[in-house]
């Protein structure tokens, strides 16, 4: 064998054996989005049997971090899902750079999920860096109120709003069309586990949209009121509805939903290809 192959397959190989590396340790973003569902799940929970007794536990992300940030053992997870953020990023950009026989369209979207994932980390980062708002209803208040203080602000707060409700427009139809089995190993997966997969994808991810979709609404709420207090986030609106008997039903909907979610996010950590464009 010439030297030239050699150095080529050593090449290929190292590069393999990379990827293998940036897969396994990229995983540990989605466990952490796993366990992020969870811990969500289980405070909107809290909140419908509750209501507002529930003593500033906040079904966000600041309710989350601060759940899990309580020991010295949390805060290391949370660091670990900070990095898995960041890594399982890179992989989808990775991925979608390498795989030139996909789609132009399929690769822009893993590219742009992979970017979704490395901003996300700055939440858990910024959480363990002392800014203990990060997440929390506060927190949106006064992002809303700076972008409202700036010319065009009201502009800008209503096509965020409008981003969010196209972002999460795309996700049910994603979910309702099974969209997300493009992205599992469905060969490596026993065939009652896949049933189990497009129920719990297509209820889950539907719910985590719906969940979500009011943050959209109530951003051009604030905008067309001028009142950056009217940007409700999900623990907001929970703690709303709670008031009311009805309202207690659509939480327990809602937190039955995100379990659903949890059941496929936990999948996903398992079977998603993590190094690819889809």
């Amino acid at each position: 064998m010439r030297t030239s192959e050699r150095v080529r397959e050593a090449g290929a190989g190292t590069g393999k054996g990379a990827e293998r590396t940036l897969g396994v340790l990229g995983r540990l973003g989605l466990a952490g989005q796993t366990g992020f569902y969870a811990v969500l799940t289980a405070l909107a929970a809290r909140i419908a049997a509750l209501g507002g007794r529930a003593n500033g536990k906040q079904a966000n992300a600041n309710g989350a971090l601060a759940a899990v940030c309580q020991s010295w053992l949390g805060e290391a997870a949370v660091a670990a899902v900070a990095l898995g953020f960041v890594l399982f990023g890179v992989a989808r950009v990775v991925g979608a750079w390498r795989e030139e026989q996909e789609r132009t369209r399929r690769r822009v979207l893993g590219a742009l999920q992979g970017l979704f994932f490395v901003a996300l980390a700055t939440a858990p980062a910024s959480f363990l860096a002392g800014r203990h708002q990060t997440g929390s209803q506060q927190s949106q208040v006064r992002v809303t109120a700076q972008v409202l203080s700036v010319p065009g602000g009201r502009v800008l707060l209503v096509l965020a709003g409008l981003a969010v409700l196209a972002l999460c427009a795309v996700t049910i139809r994603m979910a309702l069309h099974r969209d997300f089995r493009n992205g599992l190993d469905l060969q490596r997966m026993p065939r009652a586990l896949r049933r189990v997969t497009d129920a719990a994808g297509a209820v889950g991810i539907t719910a985590r949209a719906v969940a979500f979709g009011p943050i959209g609404i109530f951003l051009m709420v604030a905008a067309v009121t001028a009142n950056p207090r009217r940007s409700y986030g999900t623990d907001a609106l929970l703690l709303h509805l709670s008031g009311h008997a009805w309202g207690m039903a659509v939480i327990a909907v809602v937190a039955a939903g995100l379990a659903t979610s949890v059941v496929y996010s936990a999948i996903e950590t398992r079977y998603r290809r993590v190094v690819s464009a889809r």
